[in-house]
């Protein structure tokens, strides 16, 4: 409560100097280290992250900041650790330096370094086998890592006929490439064994493993991507005039976890909300929310539960009653064409919806989500019909315009055989709006798994369309769906 960063003194913060000083405690507590064997460090670190937040809520940031220099300890600190303090506080880089120091993705991978270090030693033992070097995590009771290309590499050399044995077993091999490890092996393995197998196992050194606790302690886990891209997200798209249900929820907290993850490696991430806003359904509701003089008033006083009551039983007249149909399909062509009643009232609709997914969205802290729904393409399918006829892959069939793919035997109906459009052109126009418009490197749809099927015939379309031709990139990222 002492400090501004109270709240972000996570483990990993507060645990270098509890980790600088684990090994001595460790190295003075028989009973904590059996001692048949020389045990792992892993463990004590983490013990030293556990401390080390209970032992940061002890130590005034303000003071700590302030006083590097400082040769007596703030009230309620030991000397110990506050002289453990002041240690890392010298050695830590600049802002500067940090920031000018953050690794990419790959490089802050543990077990990329690792497979690096063997793939030269690998290398340097035999160029045939450079390509194949296999590191995966090793017993904990052994080591940390371990390199299992020895036995693949003696086999292949007893396969080989007319040529002497460089190596007479497996764990020959393992040995040569124990002894081609790099210079900078040394740097981050403590031991290194090799198994009669010939698995080359590896244990991180304790000196490494704290300089990167005290990097976290001093400038939080940073990473970046390699290249960082333009990245579109579409996730939570809810229906105009009806309740979010659970599939809406769990693709707004996925599609939000991913997108803050791109976000925090650099990438540049456009949140869209493709809600559904447009089409057919409107029509009949309008019309039977005249009929119940539903229309009049201000459009706070509609709610959607009420909404979605009104939809149920415009479906009913929909389907029992013929002039209550006809009256609904005038409706949506004006509402397409722009008549002003049939704009203000569809207006209004949205706006209630809104109101009740924005209180949704605030339980969620979803920030930056950009509604752009379907009717935001509207205009754009008479034009997406146009280049995908251009392309040469728009069939006609009873009437509509089809495009056929390779997903299945059912088409994409980009325009139906009465002129109107529907979901197939709406998530055509999407995709080349995206990729042409936003300039999207990649897209990623986070929609439940039922609708997967739909969006890779969409995918393929795009694809031999050729709006994928600048290396575009468009991925479904599913979730499974929730059944009664």
């Amino acid at each position: 409560q002492q400090c501004p960063r109270a709240a972000h003194l996570t483990l990993p913060h507060c645990a270098p100097f509890m980790a600088a000083l684990v090994p001595r405690f460790a190295r003075s507590s028989g009973k904590l280290l059996p001692k048949r064997r020389k045990a792992s460090v892993t463990g004590l670190v983490v013990l030293g992250l556990a401390l080390g937040s209970r032992v940061a809520h002890r130590i005034p940031w303000r003071a700590f900041a302030a006083t590097p220099s400082a040769s007596q300890p703030p009230a309620g600190t030991g000397a110990k650790v506050w002289g453990g303090l002041s240690r890392l506080q010298r050695q830590a880089a600049s802002p500067a330096e940090v920031e000018a120091a953050v690794p990419t993705l790959a490089e802050a991978s543990l077990q990329l370094q690792v497979s690096g270090l063997f793939s030269q030693a690998v290398a340097d033992v035999s160029t045939e086998d450079a390509g194949s070097v296999m590191v995966v995590l090793a017993d904990p009771r052994f080591g940390d890592y371990q390199c299992n290309s020895a036995m693949g590499m003696f086999k292949r050399q007893k396969r080989e006929a007319g040529a002497a044995p460089a190596w007479t077993s497996p764990r020959d091999v393992g040995e040569a490439i124990k002894s081609s490890l790099p210079a900078a092996a040394a740097e981050l393995f403590e031991e290194t064994s090799v198994a009669p197998q010939g698995f080359v196992t590896v244990k991180l050194k304790t000196s490494w493993i704290q300089s990167q606790v005290a990097r976290l302690f001093e400038s939080g886990f940073k990473v970046k991507a390699t290249s960082p891209q333009r990245i579109v997200i579409d996730f939570s798209s809810p229906n105009i005039a009806k309740e979010m249900h659970v599939g809406h929820l769990r693709s707004t907290i996925l599609g939000d976890t991913v997108a803050s993850l791109l976000s925090f490696l650099g990438h540049d991430v456009v949140r869209l909300n493709h809600v559904g806003d447009w089409g057919t359904q409107f029509g009949m509701l309008l019309e039977y929310m005249q009929r119940q003089d539903a229309l009049e008033g201000e459009a706070s006083s509609l709610v959607v539960s009420d909404l979605q009551k009104f939809y149920r039983s415009a479906k009913e007249e929909f389907d029992k009653d013929d002039g209550f149909r006809s009256a609904a399909q005038r409706n949506v062509v004006a509402l397409q064409s722009g008549e002003a009643w049939a704009r203000a009232a569809w207006r209004s609709i949205c706006e209630a919806s809104r109101h009740e997914f924005d209180t949704v969205y605030q339980r969620l802290n979803i920030q930056n989500l950009e509604e752009r729904g379907e009717s935001f393409y509207n205009d754009m399918l008479p034009g997406v019909v146009e280049e995908l006829s251009k392309a040469g892959l728009v069939t006609e069939s009873d009437g509509a315009l089809c495009v056929f793919t390779n997903q299945s035997e059912a088409p994409l109906i980009i325009r139906k055989a009465d002129g109107g459009f529907g979901y197939d052109s709406t998530d055509c126009a999407a995709a080349l709006h995206r990729l042409k418009e936003e300039r999207a490197d990649r897209v990623i749809y986070v929609v439940d798994s039922g609708q997967e099927l739909h969006f890779l015939m969409v995918f393929e379309a795009a694809e031999r369309a050729g709006w994928l031709a600048n290396s575009g990139r468009l991925d479904f990222m599913g979730f499974g769906l929730v059944q009664r």
